[in-house]
């Protein structure tokens, strides 16, 4: 029996700074150690003996984000100094209290009540394998706050997913996506502004790294690429929506075939959600790897789940990707055009560092309207600002899984949140220590008002201007 390791920073990376663990602000987790999912105690303690679970084991001990690097203690560092502290304070909390629970998991492990233990730093988390027994001799431990089933949405419909029509689109040899004009992206272009030097992540079904709008700018070895599923070392995708999502921000438009916002960017891609159903164990695994492995620049979550309106599992990781200083994009979801349709995580509140809400993206067509399958606000989960703001969604070109070649048209929120992930990179060339929330706080304030007049439930703050965008990021870089 094997404990394996927690993911490591790839060769020839700095180490972040040492700090005294013990003197790292720590929220501990309210309530009895040891507390049980209370359906999933029921299914535990009623189970075959023999038979394995996958759960999910969270410790007492949590990293306060907004205490380390939230407000002017965020403020005063650079985004390098910001994100090494986030990934050593993560580290470091999660290797001594795991380090505590040692001795109990490998015991376990020796005697077969686990198969596996798999450690993650972006929460203070085990993703365990094993028996009814050893699953409640853990929970039984006062390092463990809770025990949770690894819920996952299959075999239901993950959401989220771009539309397409199932068959080659009428494209020709050449053609541009009109969304590079709406965003008016081409503008930037002219300017020198590409994505060059910005990493764009994406979690999804995976890359289709060998079509030519990815081929040759995936991060090398391990940052590039991560299946949890099965190992493999080549990017690839059984399903096509994460092909089709990371082409609308980073493909490199070969051959006059424009796609991307982002040709220059170089990408990262984590299969988060296998043949595109969401899992708990599968999207910390992949969250974890892009926050200490990935380090991207940009992170393009097209993805949702239906396990509850406001499910709060996700919202770890997006404060831990924001207080590292990545840019977190949703996108709003297709369940529109009736109010009140978000999805989760996109439409929940609290987010690091001031409680404001996800970046979320609403669809438009192209007739600058928005599209009908985009999902509506109000925010059923406190969020004041659902959707943020809008960007192309319908129509548009992108790259498919059939051949290095193939290319479909669709539809779909999570096409607009790959457009916003690219346009970020752009503005990020631009102004590389760019904080997250100062990047939101621009890209809201540049926005070209949708019809009706004012902020609406609908288009949020309006239709994405990159334009006016850059002149914001500028004006605030100063001389």
């Amino acid at each position: 029996m094997l404990l394996l390791s927690a993911c490591r920073l790839p060769a020839g990376s700095a180490p972040p700074p040492a700090r005294d663990a013990h003197r790292l602000p720590i929220h501990r987790v309210a309530g009895p150690a040891g507390r049980v999912d209370s359906g999933f105690s029921s299914t535990l303690r009623a189970a075959d003996p023999a038979r394995r679970f996958t759960a999910i084991v969270d410790l007492t001990e949590q990293l306060d984000l907004r205490e380390l690097v939230g407000g002017r203690r965020g403020a005063a560092l650079s985004k390098a100094a910001r994100r090494a502290a986030v990934i050593s304070g993560l580290e470091q909390v999660a290797d001594r209290q795991q380090q505590r629970l040692r001795p109990l998991t490998d015991r376990l492990l020796a005697e077969g009540s686990l198969n596996y233990v798999r450690p993650v730093a972006i929460v203070n988390r085990l993703i365990v394998e094993g028996t009814a027994s050893g699953l409640l001799a853990l929970a039984a431990d006062r390092e463990v706050a809770a025990v949770l089933p690894d819920w996952t949405s299959e075999p239901g419909t993950s959401r989220g997913e771009a539309v397409g029509s199932g068959e080659p689109a009428p494209l020709g040899d050449t053609f541009r996506s009109w969304a590079i004009d709406a965003m008016r992206a081409d503008r930037l272009w002219a300017r020198g502004l590409d994505g060059k030097g910005v990493v764009v992540a994406a979690i999804d079904t995976g890359a289709f790294e060998s079509h030519e709008q990815l081929r040759g700018r995936r991060l090398p070895e391990s940052r590039g690429w991560f299946d949890p599923v099965e190992g493999s070392s080549e990017g690839a995708d059984g399903h096509g929506h994460g092909t089709s999502v990371l082409s609308q921000a980073v493909g490199g438009n070969p051959g006059g075939r424009l796609v991307g916002i982002a040709p220059g960017a170089r990408w990262a891609a984590a299969l988060g959600n296998w043949k595109n159903y969401y899992s708990r164990s599968r999207m910390t695994l992949a969250a974890d790897w892009v926050l200490r492995v990935a380090r991207p620049d940009v992170v393009v979550n097209a993805w949702s789940h239906d396990e509850g309106e406001c499910s709060e599992f996700d919202r770890a990781f997006i404060d831990a990707w924001k207080a590292a200083g990545i840019f977190v994009v949703y996108p709003a979801g297709n369940a529109g055009p009736n109010p009140s349709t978000g999805e989760s995580p996109a439409q929940l509140a609290g987010i690091f560092p001031d409680g404001g809400p996800v970046f979320s993206v609403a669809a438009l067509a192209p007739s600058g309207v928005v599209h009908a399958l985009s999902s509506r606000g109000p925010s059923r989960c406190g969020s004041s600002g659902f959707p943020t703001l809008a960007a192309p969604g319908a129509d548009l070109p992108y790259a498919a899984t059939a051949g290095p070649r193939a290319y479909l048209r669709g539809q779909g929120t999570s096409l607009s949140a790959g457009l916003v992930g690219g346009a970020a990179a752009l503005l990020l060339q631009a102004d590389p220590e760019l904080p997250p929330e100062a990047l939101e706080r621009i890209l809201v304030r540049s926005a070209r008002d949708v019809p009706p007049a004012g902020r609406d439930d609908a288009a949020g703050a309006g239709s994405l201007d990159l334009e006016a965008a850059l002149a914001l990021v500028l004006a605030e870089a100063g001389p």
